[in-house]
Parts: structure tokens; sequence; C-alpha cells
């Protein structure tokens, strides 16, 4: 454990149907870094995930019956300021929370204050809808690069893009390069 992580508090905002994987992964490493990850929906209740896969058979991916998960705040009640960081795990959890005011104020304070903001996946699409993201260097997973191109963003198509306390990646096969970067934005390194 880094002694500059452990005690800090991480923002997990998530949808019905977020990727389990990229969920449960991006939770548990936090916890074994001493931080609080704190689960936010729509509402407080035990949430359904998915899992996605790759079938060659198929042009798109796969989504199976996954975990749940149990939620510890609403958005309506989320204080950002309470929070050293936010993390959006893709899925398609992040099409149905973009929806969401409380949401959209809730990215932008992170993005605003210049704060680290996580994102993996279709995640960027929760921050593509409450800020601008022109000029800044993004990924996510390759079918919405025509989205984040649109909306101004340098797609590079790399496991994990850093500009500045953004941190975004492709998806979960890319969790193992995620996680550490994102962890050493927001221990400050």
């Amino acid at each position: 454990m880094s002694k500059n992580l452990q005690g800090k508090r991480v923002l997990v905002a998530v949808g019905e149907f977020s990727e389990g994987m990229e969920t449960y992964y991006m939770v548990y490493r936090l916890m074994e870094e001493g931080i609080k990850p704190v689960i936010a929906a729509a509402e407080v209740k035990r949430l359904q995930l998915v899992v996605h896969d790759f079938d060659p058979q198929y042009s798109n991916y796969i989504e199976m019956t996954g975990y749940c998960i149990q939620t510890e705040v609403a958005y309506r009640d989320v204080n950002p300021a309470e929070y050293d960081g936010l993390i959006i795990p893709g899925g398609r959890g992040p099409e149905e929370i973009r929806q969401y005011k409380e949401v959209r104020k809730i990215v932008g304070y992170f993005f605003d204050h210049n704060l680290p903001l996580g994102a993996m996946c279709h995640g960027p699409q929760v921050i593509t809808a409450s800020r601008s993201v022109k000029g800044r260097k993004m990924t996510a997973y390759g079918g919405i690069r025509a989205d984040l191109e649109l909306a101004g963003a340098v797609y590079i198509d790399e496991p994990t893009v850093i500009d500045d306390k953004l941190v975004t990646s492709r998806g979960w096969p890319d969790l193992p390069d995620f996680m550490p970067k994102f962890l050493r934005v927001l221990g400050g390194a």
C-alpha cells in the first residue's frame, strides 16, 4: 500500500448493466491500496452488472448477466467535494448515467477542479456528456472512437491514456495497465 493513497475516498459511478469485471476490479484495487471506494448509482440498491466478452463468430462484443453490486449512495446525495477521485467503469451503465444532471454535475466538478477522473470502455461517454473534451487526449472502447473525436478529443488507441488528471482506457483487458496509472494520478505522482 502506498501511504499517500491510504484514507482517500473514490466515488465509483455505475448504472444498470455496468461492466462487472471493470467495476469489481476497480473496487478491489482501490481497497487493496487502503482507499475507500464508494459505489454510487441513481438509487441505493442492489444493482445488476454484466459481463462483456468477445466471440470470434460475432462482429461486436457479447453480453451476459454478471454479478450484482450493492450501491451506497444515490447521485442526488453526492457531494463531490468529499471525494479525492472519481472512476467510471464501462458497459452500458454510462449510457444510462450520462442522462442524469446530478452525474453531469459530479463529473463536471472533477473535470473543472482538475481532480483525478478515470473512465474505461464506454465511461468516457459520461465525460463528453458533462464537459467539453476539445483537444484532450483520450481513449475508449473502439466502438465509441467517433463519439470522442466528434466531441473534439484526440483519440489515442493505447491501453491507457493520461491527460493531466484525466485517465482513460479501452476496456477490461487493459485493467492491469489502467489501475496502476489511475492510482499514480490519484496519489499525486
